[in-house]
Parts: structure tokens; C-alpha cells; sequence
């Protein structure tokens, strides 16, 4: 996937939180990080929703997320997500996808100011619109499980704000679409994290 995919003010946004967590001042006592923590991102999805060839087209959205440290640097985390497109695979059909996951999310370093991590998140998804794998016209709603599984990049600010700089992750679908019932599809994001 080429940056070229990615609209230009997602670009320009990406660039600014990587200077914001390079330049930042590092947080001046860092404690032993909070054990609770919450966070918001922007994501976007790079869809491929059509069996076969890529067929790829993109979605913009959001996430939140929720996570309590339970030892070792594992945490259990929930998040919602939501991802919109008005021009799915060029076709100027609509299609809205939602998801909720749960799973186990490990970070390297307790107190660093840099925090690589890796997560595996299960659920289920929603879709609905005008477009949809296996509708052969009409609006409808369908639900499938779902599954990310990725990692990224969390910068320490101040003791209570951190950035997530970046997190990459295969988003894995089952919404039937007439062939395998599965789409592969890759999401990239980044946002704030509060610490309690």
C-alpha cells in the first residue's frame, strides 16, 4: 500500500503527531505508569471487501478504547470502533462498519518514555448501508466476528497524557460475501491516551 492511498490532511495529521511526540518535553517524576488508562484515535481502514483481487477502497474513522495493567506488562483492553465510507469500491454506495473487541494487549517498559506494544483483540462487527458482501441490492445490517491484531507506538508526554504516535494492525472481518466470507483489511492510527 502506497501513501498515496492515505488523503493528504491524514497525512499532514500523521506527520504532526510524530514531530509532537519527537519534540515533547519528557514527563518531568515519571512514576510507575497508572494502571488504568483510556485512550481516542483516528483510524483508517484500508478495506478489501470484494472476494478475489483487491478490490480496495478506504474508510475514515474513530476508536476508543479502555485498559486496566494487570501484571508484567499485559493489560486487558476493550474498544469500540467506527469507519464510514460514501463511495465503497467506487460504486457511490454507502457503508458504515462498527466493532467491538476485547482482548489482551502487552507494552514494553513500565516507565519509559517510549512504549512499543503488540495486542490481539476479538469481537464482532457491524455493517450497514447500501453496501454490503452478499446483498444483492437495498440497504440492510449484517453481523460477523472480527479481529485485530497489530501493534504500535505509545510516547509518555506528561505523567496523565501520552500519544499512541502509531498503530498498525490486519483487521480481520467475516460478513459473507459470496466466496470465503472474509475480508483482510488493514488499519492504521493514532491519538491520545489519559492516564488515571
Amino acid at each position: 500500500m502506497s501513501l498515496s492511498h492515505f488523503p493528504k490532511p491524514i497525512l499532514a495529521l500523521i506527520l504532526v503527531l510524530l514531530a509532537a511526540a519527537v519534540f515533547a518535553p519528557a514527563a518531568h517524576a515519571q512514576a510507575e505508569r497508572s494502571p488504568f488508562e483510556a485512550g481516542i484515535n483516528y483510524n483508517y481502514v484500508r478495506a478489501n471487501g470484494p472476494p478475489g483481487s483487491c478490490q480496495c477502497f478506504s474508510m475514515n474513522g474513530g476508536n476508543i478504547w479502555a485498559g486496566v495493567r494487570l501484571f508484567d506488562g499485559f493489560s486487558a483492553v476493550g474498544e469500540f470502533s467506527g469507519q464510514f465510507t460514501n463511495d465503497a469500491n467506487g460504486t457511490g454506495e454507502d457503508l458504515t462498519l462498527y466493532s467491538y473487541l476485547f482482548g489482551p494487549r502487552y507494552t514494553v517498559g513500565k516507565s519509559d518514555r517510549w512504549q512499543p506494544f503488540a495486542q490481539v483483540l476479538l469481537g464482532g462487527a457491524h455493517a450497514s448501508g447500501t453496501f454490503e458482501p452478499g446483498l444483492t441490492g437495498g440497504s440492510g445490517s449484517f453481523n460477523s466476528f472480527a479481529m485485530v491484531a497489530g501493534g504500535g507506538l505509545d510516547v509518555t508526554l506528561t505523567n496523565h497524557i501520552g500519544l499512541r504516535a502509531g498503530e498498525i494492525d490486519y483487521y480481520l472481518t467475516r460478513f459473507p460475501n459470496g466466496v470465503n466470507g472474509r475480508q483482510n483489511n488493514l488499519r492504521v492510527a493514532a491519538g491520545l491516551i489519559f492516564r488515571f
